[in-house]
């Protein structure tokens, strides 16, 4: 009697775990991010989301020039941290945006039967994302040197690395939302408790200082907390971390004060990681 052969598991249509894993060629990534590129200039309200909201907040600078707020100008407080809020427009609420529409519209499925690997695709979405923000930042910093009459930062690496760092970890949680979210339609909605929650809780708009023990110690673990401290304490030179009269520090001892938040970031950069490979989908949720 022959043995009984058992049919084969059908795989799973929707399974959210990345498969290819085959190492990112560059010019594969760029020619993903020149089509999502394309594809957001075509599409306003997401560009508007992404480039122009900034410029509304980049204009709410200028009331509070030369208003002293936390012991510095009103207009660099704001700045500063308004350079670390730009990363949930242009990052965040714009990945979430891309793969979303990509995936109901399958255009995800489609390139991921190409000879792209999954780090390709979602890698050049990434790279559009951050070359985005990367303009935007500079431009407002240029604005902060210039007409809010700032100052070049005081260590310019350690602004970098906290805006690294914030990118990287806002690009895992909008590919962890975007598996959460149904529709298109509907990520413009899915992404607002993130969006208002770093926007008050992070110490963007007022200092931290100001609230209670208990809730600042809850807002420091907001995602955004760590990218604002990491930025003003690299632009002006202070402590914005542990010392509310925010002394000067060197170039090491900033480094030093900022390890905290360094620690907050790795933190959510792990979380959203998880999350995305976990909730992260490829194909529509309705197959």
């Amino acid at each position: 009697m022959s043995p009984r052969v058992r049919p084969a598991t059908k795989p799973a249509l929707n399974k959210p775990a990345l498969k290819k894993t085959a190492l990112m060629r560059p010019d594969a990534v760029l020619g993903v991010a020149r089509l999502d590129l394309t594809l957001l200039w075509r599409n306003r309200t997401a560009l508007f989301t992404a480039a122009g909201l900034p410029l509304l907040f980049a204009a709410m600078l200028v009331p509070v020039r030369g208003q002293k707020i936390d012991g510095v100008d009103g207009a660099l407080l704001q700045g500063t941290g308004h350079l670390g809020f730009f990363l949930v427009f242009a990052v965040f609420m714009n990945l979430v945006n891309v793969f979303t529409a990509r995936r109901e519209d399958r255009t995800l499925k489609r390139l991921r039967g190409t000879a792209l690997s999954d780090a390709e695709i979602i890698g050049g979405g990434v790279l559009t994302a951050t070359a985005l923000y990367t303009v935007q930042a500079v431009a407002l910093l240029v604005l902060l040197g210039t007409a809010m009459g700032g100052r070049v930062p005081a260590d310019p690496v350690l602004v970098l690395a906290g805006l690294a760092g914030g990118a990287a970890v806002f690009a895992a949680l909008a590919l962890a939302v975007s598996g959460a979210t149904p529709n298109a339609e509907l990520a413009q909605l899915t992404v607002l408790p993130i969006m208002f929650g770093c926007m008050l809780g992070a110490g963007v708009m007022f200092p931290l200082d100001d609230l209670p023990g208990w809730l600042q110690a809850a807002c420091r673990w907001v995602p955004l907390s760590p990218v604002v401290e990491i930025v003003r304490t690299g632009y002006f030179g202070q402590d914005f971390v542990h010392r509310p009269a925010h002394p000067a520090v060197g170039l090491a001892e900033g480094w030093l004060t900022c390890v905290r938040p360094f620690l907050v970031l790795a933190f959510w950069m792990a979380t959203g990681r998880l999350m995305a490979t976990r909730w992260f989908r490829w194909e529509p949720r309705r197959a």
